[in-house]
């Protein structure tokens, strides 16, 4: 229950940034605004403030912005008579580039909020710092190896190696590396204690070889970095720079998922429809918020990426026929524009359909 009330937050925030985009930008133009509903179906709340009725309905999957002569028959819909809005103020009849940036507002304001996010996380967290040196205090452990067998734990400090006494990670590892998966290391352990002085006791731990046979190894990791706090500043810039990263990646995910290179159907690669996301964000709340945090700011890039490709029914086709008017001097016929987006949305809910049964199957058989 917590996990789907988590889902549904993370939604409907990034459903609203996006509707907010073209919202403001539909403000700031002049268009005449009819309606900004969050949520998709059966209608939930309803409020009406000055000219611009805002909707909450019940499926918290989507949303949209109502502008007045954006899509054929708005006016029955909304039961609006032409003379009440004056005409400079239709969709239509606003300049090319006012209604350019009008669609690509949803996508570029869920960049913005990946921004804001990443450095959120960077201003709190910090950035990690390389440790030129580190000390031999473990950090992990890999799940039955050596000294996790031998009862090692994360945060014991190694003192020394068959008497040897090690105070960097480089000595110890110099240690290691000339003994046989043959011998019995004893390791002398220091482990520190909240009510007591530090227990030191030895442990006897038998090494393993790597996969590739080039390392012995007893299964532990150490500190290799520490957190350094960054100004707002610096945090805003890592963030753009990671969202930039994150898209750049994304774009080529999708390339290769439209050239064929990955299956859509790929249980590890493939496309994730809402039952999968959920699944993400609940494995994400088990780790914790930071990953909650970074798999919201993901899944706003997402967003933004997908919204903005050229494909029927999304924002990035309307742009496509935005710039074909802009150089053609005159509009794409509205009834083959709304033919073109009713096709592409019946496809694209179809493929909806297929990758959500895809994600039930894998994650119920």
């Amino acid at each position: 229950m917590t996990t789907a009330i988590i889902a549904i937050l993370i939604f409907a925030l990034l459903v609203s940034v996006h509707e907010f985009g073209h919202f403001i930008t539909a403000k700031l133009s002049g268009m005449y605004v009819e309606e900004f509903s969050i949520g998709m179906g059966p209608q939930l709340v309803s409020k009406r403030v000055g000219e611009t009725r805002y909707t909450l309905r019940a499926l918290p999957l989507g949303g949209y912005v109502r502008v007045l002569g954006e899509d054929i028959g708005e006016e029955e819909r909304s039961g609006i008579e032409p003379v009440q809005v004056p005409e400079h103020r239709r969709y239509q009849n606003r300049p090319v580039w006012q209604r350019m940036i009008f669609a690509a507002a949803g996508s570029i304001m869920n960049m913005l909020t990946a921004v804001v996010i990443f450095s959120v996380m960077f201003m709190v967290l910090g950035v990690a710092v390389p440790i030129e040196n580190p000390d031999t205090t473990i950090s992990a452990l890999v799940e039955e190896g050596p000294a996790y067998n031998a009862g090692v734990e994360p945060g014991d400090k190694f003192i020394a190696i068959d008497g040897t006494p090690v105070e960097t990670w480089e000595e110890m590892n110099a240690i290691i590396m000339e003994a046989s998966t043959e011998d019995i290391l004893t390791v002398t352990v220091e482990r520190e204690s909240e009510n007591a002085e530090p227990a030191v006791f030895d442990v006897q731990i038998q090494p393993m070889m790597s996969e590739d046979g080039s390392r012995v190894l007893l299964g532990i990791y150490g500190q290799t970095a520490e957190r350094q706090a960054v100004n707002p500043i610096k945090a805003i810039g890592l963030g753009a720079l990671n969202t930039w990263e994150t898209t750049v990646m994304m774009v080529d995910v999708l390339g290769d998922l439209f050239t064929g290179q990955i299956n859509i159907m790929d249980e590890e690669e493939g496309l994730t429809g809402p039952v999968g996301i959920v699944q993400i964000i609940d494995e994400s709340a088990k780790a914790g918020w930071v990953y909650v945090f970074n798999l919201a700011a993901l899944l706003s890039i997402n967003l933004g990426v997908i919204n903005i490709l050229p494909i029927p029914a999304l924002d990035g086709c309307k742009l496509v026929f935005l710039l074909y008017e802009a150089l053609r001097g005159k509009p794409v016929a509205p009834e083959k524009e709304g033919m073109l987006n009713m096709i592409g949305f019946m496809l694209l809910m179809g493929l909806i359909v297929v990758v959500t049964y895809k994600d039930i199957m894998r994650l119920f058989f």
